[in-house]
């Protein structure tokens, strides 16, 4: 076997494999029942698929932008100055602690307790970290579509300013408290993995990494289609 494929399926199967081993060993030490850590969340609680859809849709995009910048990080690691790279590792660093913290409900559960840590420290120390990303690639930021990420940071702040500082003042709406909460933070999601895509794209076409033959391709069949189309409408117009 080539040493590129054995090190390829170790790369699949080591973390892969140590994660079974771990949920086998908690079964065993700690009497965790095993399907209720492999099987799906709506079997075992017996609700509808549809259950916390919007929750779901927001991890996916988490995901999604984490996993593009990641992969953008490594496509450009090769260049000369490391900023890019850097600003790259620091964007999808900080998407994965939110998808962390989005899907294990690490600030409203296993902080305080595990850790007793009160969730507005976690807030804090979050705000903390997003400024300094801020400051540290200010140059870089300014460079791209930085609108969207401030729109979804503001976005993502009105979400949590709803769920920790004005719980009191929309707690009699009902269940439209959660669609004000759930829904802000939802369109931050979005704006958040739409930069991500918008700015990785950027930075690997302007950097040389991807060739643009084929957006430029693309572009130039959909002026070409636009242009026979005009002609048609006002040959069309023009005619008795």
């Amino acid at each position: 076997m080539h040493t590129a494929s054995l090190r390829h399926l170790l790369i699949i199967f080591v973390p892969t494999l140590a994660i079974l081993l771990l949920m086998g060993m908690a079964s065993l030490l700690f009497n965790v029942s095993i399907p209720n850590m492999t099987r799906d969340v709506t079997a075992i609680a017996n609700i509808s698929p549809l259950t916390g859809i919007l929750s779901n849709l927001g991890i996916l995009l988490w995901c999604s932008a984490a996993s593009i910048c990641f992969f953008s990080a490594i496509m450009l690691r090769n260049l000369k100055s490391k900023e890019i790279f850097w600003f790259l590792i620091s964007s999808a660093l900080l998407t994965t602690y939110l998808l962390f913290d989005d899907f294990f409900l690490f600030h409203e559960y296993l902080a305080s307790r595990y850790l007793g840590l009160n969730e507005k420290v976690i807030f804090g120390a979050l705000g903390i970290a997003v400024l300094s990303y801020l400051i540290e690639f200010r140059g870089i930021i300014l460079r791209t579509n930085f609108s969207i990420l401030l729109l979804s940071l503001g976005f993502l702040s009105t979400s949590v300013v709803i769920d920790t500082v004005f719980e009191f003042l929309f707690g009699n709406l009902g269940q439209w408290e959660y669609f004000l909460e759930d829904g802000t933070k939802w369109l931050g999601i979005a704006s958040w993995c739409s930069y991500s895509v918008q700015t990785s794209c950027q930075f690997l076409v302007v950097t040389g990494v991807v060739n643009n033959t084929a957006q430029s391709a693309a572009y130039a069949a959909y002026n070409e289609d636009l242009r026979r189309r005009t002609a048609d409408r006002r040959a069309r117009e023009e005619s008795p």
